[in-house]
């Protein structure tokens, strides 16, 4: 399916690049180009992070992933 309809990416371009080590929107949008034009298809770009594992941010801005006992509500 295309995420990103300005460059015309799909989801599995946006997948293969969180696979080969985008950890968030800006490095998804760097490496594939999803998300450099409107921006409408960030919030897409960051579910696709969310449902692989991922944070979108993280206090020095690289995305780590996240451990599963840390999305736990304590």
């Amino acid at each position: 399916m295309v995420v990103c309809h300005c460059r015309a990416v799909s989801d599995c371009k946006v997948r293969q690049a969180i696979e080969a080590g985008a950890g968030d929107v800006e490095a998804i949008a760097r490496q594939c180009g999803a998300g450099m034009a409107c921006g409408g298809c960030r919030p897409a770009l960051a579910m696709l992070l969310s449902d692989l594992g991922l944070e979108r941010f993280s206090v020095d801005g690289d995305a780590r992933p996240a451990a599963s006992a840390s999305r736990a509500t304590v």
